[in-house]
């Protein structure tokens, strides 16, 4: 089961001490100490993840969860002395496409310029990632459903049907409530039954930033690259948490990236589009605004070759404050020729070039 968590077995620390003899004394203490790990149990009802595949053990995080350490020399009255210093490693997926938003292949680690809070960065790590798809469709699923909705639902049944043998997919439903209809399943006919024959919802409310929430914080115990495909109208009208609180959670997701599609366009509701666009935007997704059925299944087109293609930087970073601030990052594709973008042969302005924005540094102690 996929969402559940271990839970380790605990014994008290226990001693025995004290033993006299005669006039010499001795003391002999025995301890035993063994870690208690206690887990939050899972509501009831509600299934457990099962664990996708392995990832590589060369693909890290994508923000700055690892940690190093730098020797940073100095004095003190004279007298030389070393410093270690916490230095993050922010690890990025990258995608870089064409105009036509197709995958750009053989680019090397010279090719990208990264700047953190507008420092340049030197990337350290780098590799091309032809990786398996683990991925969550999250579906408002109301009673008010539109037809660009409809639209969705059978574009989305058709991307069931480009998922590989090791890809991993799950379906989660939500109206006023969160309906997990399908956990985790390498079987892509399982998902496509659950999509088949789904009932009518009865419910007109919706609570798209209690179950973005939900799934994130869900996705965390799993392990590797996730993926959610949030196909929504950018609406709420009955989340306990606010936007805010989506966007603080979005800043502390791991390894965790948003693809949005807006089913909601005929309603002209401005914020909840660019709602959309900002939860795609801050994990380094693509947001999606189709107006027909052809268009919906383009975006799931364009999502599949994009999660599956991309490539993984990773690099020192120059900021070694345990701050707990967001460091916004910039990544452009660049001719290594070129110390710096923007020069007349800069061949990132053939591209676009979609990575996260930034990430939330550790505060001490975590």
């Amino acid at each position: 089961m996929l969402w559940a968590k271990r839970s380790v077995s605990s014994s008290l620390a226990r001693g025995f001490q004290r033993c006299i003899l005669g006039a010499t004394l001795s003391i002999a203490i025995v301890m035993v100490l063994s870690a208690i790990a206690s887990a939050q149990q899972q509501p009831s009802g509600v299934p457990a993840p099962p664990q996708p595949p392995n990832q590589p053990n060369d693909q890290p995080q994508d923000q700055s969860q690892d940690q190093g350490e730098a020797v940073k020399p100095g004095k003190a009255n004279g007298a030389p002395y070393s410093m270690r210093v916490t230095v993050p490693l922010v690890t990025l997926d990258v995608s870089v496409l064409t105009e036509n938003g197709y995958f750009v292949p053989d680019l090397k680690k010279e090719n990208f310029y990264v700047l953190e809070d507008g420092v340049p960065q030197t990337v350290t790590g780098f590799s091309e990632r032809h990786a398996p798809i683990t991925a969550v469709l999250l579906v408002e699923f109301t009673a008010d459903f539109s037809p660009l909705q409809l639209h969705a639902l059978r574009a989305s049944y058709r991307f069931t049907k480009t998922l590989k043998n090791d890809d991993w997919a799950a379906l989660i439903l939500f109206d006023k409530h969160l309906h997990i209809a399908q956990d985790f399943t390498q079987d892509k006919s399982a998902v496509q039954e659950v999509l088949s024959r789904m009932d009518l919802p009865l419910s007109r409310e919706i609570n798209m930033f209690d179950a973005l929430i939900d799934t994130l914080d869900r996705l965390q115990q799993v392990e590797g690259r996730k993926y959610i495909v949030l196909m929504a109208s950018g609406q709420d009208t009955f989340s306990k948490a606010v936007l805010d609180d989506v966007l603080k959670r979005i800043e502390q997701a791991k390894d965790t990236v948003i693809y949005s599609i807006d089913t909601g366009r005929g309603l002209h509701h401005l914020q909840a589009d660019n709602q959309m666009g900002v939860f795609a935007r801050m994990t380094g997704g693509r947001v999606f605004f189709p107006v027909s059925e052809g268009e919906y299944g383009d975006a799931f087109r364009d999502i599949g070759q994009t999660i599956r293609n991309h490539y993984v930087l990773s690099y020192r970073s120059t900021n070694k404050e345990q701050d707990g601030k967001w460091h916004p990052i910039k990544v452009t594709v660049v001719n290594p020729a070129e110390s710096v973008p923007g020069s007349k042969e800069d061949i990132g302005r053939k591209y676009q070039v979609i990575a996260r924005q930034g990430y939330r540094a550790k505060r001490p102690g975590e």
